[in-house]
């Protein structure tokens, strides 16, 4: 059974995403690329539902429905060194 899990992510500390935003207002280009390319790379165990960027300081959130852990952990692996994610499950609300 899937649980849907909801990714809060920041730039890390040390990422070039934070001085590229700087210098130029926008990401860097191999961090679009990476954003570009994801759903791609996911394991078929894990699919997007909806993300959302948020200007200024509060996080920016991803949400998926993954079967284990280990879809969390890809998603986290794939972006390393370039966002920091703090997941947390949580229960979707049906749709119509």
């Amino acid at each position: 059974m899937a649980t849907t899990y909801i990714g809060y992510w920041r730039p890390a500390a040390d990422s070039p995403v934070n001085e590229a935003r700087r210098k130029t207002g926008a990401n860097p280009p191999e961090l679009d690329k990476k954003r570009r390319e994801l759903p791609a790379s996911l394991p078929p165990t894990c699919k997007i539902l909806d993300s959302w960027f948020v200007l200024g300081t509060a996080p920016s959130a991803l949400v998926v429905e993954a079967e284990s852990i280990a879809d969390i952990g890809h998603i986290t692996t794939y972006y390393a060194g370039w966002l920091e994610f703090d997941w947390h499950p949580c229960m979707a609300m049906p749709r119509d």
